[in-house]
Formats: structure tokens, sequence, C-alpha cells
């Protein structure tokens, strides 16, 4: 996957995290950090990968950069049967912590909880609290998780990773219930520094796509 920022082409290695059901908000998910190794002649290149799936090696060259500049991104809804989603009668937002560096930037832990919030009451979709989620069939809630890399060149890369979780029974021995994610969608991305709010585009454009994938395993 090529990655454009004005004069900068480069490449990201990318893997898709095994979901995990920790007990604690900050065990929820191990997440990927995209990581960047200066080495020569302004010579960045991008050098890690924790799944093996999707691997493309290269390099960044890096030039001045003014800070509104994006990078193109890609969205990989990588997600099970949207049919996972039927019969929801609602989901609790868990927003992972946000890096203080980050959020001093202006993209807050807050401000996505209320973005995702804000669309799900307008498609209807009912927005549960955590007494509310636990005590469903299903325990359901989607999380978010937002992993951000200060490169040290007034760029930040970013990875940003949406998941429906619920409770699933094993197939060999239904008695067996464990919390698993059925739905997951994510973009990856890199930005500038001053220009971090302009993230929650994303988190949007990922939101969206639940939406999407709810309402039409949920149609009246």
């Amino acid at each position: 996957m090529k990655i454009k920022v004005g004069p900068i082409v480069g490449i990201l290695m990318l893997s898709s995290p095994l979901p995990l059901m920790p007990a604690s908000a900050t065990d929820l998910r191990d997440p990927t950090i995209l990581r960047f190794r200066l080495a020569g002649d302004h010579e960045v290149n991008v050098a890690k990968a924790i799944e093996p799936p999707k691997i493309v090696v290269g390099s960044l060259k890096v030039p001045t950069l003014p800070p509104e500049s994006r990078t193109e991104k890609r969205s990989a809804p990588s997600a099970e049967p949207r049919q996972t989603l039927c019969g929801l009668k609602g989901v609790m937002v868990f927003i992972e912590d946000i890096d203080s560096d980050v959020e001093k930037h202006g993209l807050t832990k807050s401000l996505l909880k209320d973005q995702v919030e804000s669309k799900l009451r307008q498609a209807d979709i009912p927005v549960l609290t955590a007494n509310e989620a636990f005590n469903m069939p299903g325990r359901p809630y989607l999380y978010l998780n937002l992993t951000t890399h200060d490169t040290g060149v007034e760029l930040y890369s970013y990875s940003i990773r949406i998941e429906l979780n619920q409770d699933v029974s094993m197939i060999r021995d239904p008695s067996i219930q464990a919390s698993a994610t059925t739905w997951i969608a994510n973009v990856v991305g890199i930005v500038g520094a001053q220009n971090l709010p302009a993230v929650t585009e994303d988190v949007t454009q990922l939101t969206n796509q639940f939406v999407r994938d709810y309402l039409a395993a949920n149609q009246k």
C-alpha cells in the first residue's frame, strides 16, 4: 500500500491484530504501533509488523512538510458476516486511552467518544451504559482503539480500529461462552502534528461502516 503526503512517498507494514478479552481497560487490546527509524540522509524506514498477513517494504524521504498535510489512507474492513450484528438492541461505546501528547493537540478521548455515540444515535442505534450492556444477552460493546506514534519529524503515524465485541458460544460445546470480536474495521495513515484532530474524519468513516452493517442486519 502506497502512502502519499505531498512530496512524501512511503510504504507501511500492516498487520491485523488478534482480538483479546482482558479484564481491564488498559489490557483490552495490544495496539499495533507503526515505528519509524531514521537512517542516513533523511530516510525513514517503516520497520514493524506484528502479524504476517500484509507486508510491503519501502522508505519515506522527508522534506519540509506543511503541518496540515495528510497521507492517503486505506480503510480495510475485515468483518465477519454482518449477520453477527443481527438482534443487537444497542451497544456500549468504549474508547481506549489516548496518548497525552496527542490529546494536547486536541485529539481527545472524550471527543472521539462523543463523535461515535452521536453517529449511533443519529442512526437510532441505542447507546447503552456499562450496566445496561453487561446485563444484556451477549454483553455487546463497540471498542475503539487509536494508536499513534510520533515520528520525530512533525508527523504522527496512526492506526484506528473499531470492533464489536460480544459473548459467543463454542461450537464443540455451546455451554462454553467467551467474549469475541465479531465485527472489525480499521484504517492507518500519517498526519501532520498540528492537524491531529483531522483524524476524527477516519473515526467517522469507520463508525459509518458499522452503522451501515448494523442497519442492514437489523432491517425492520
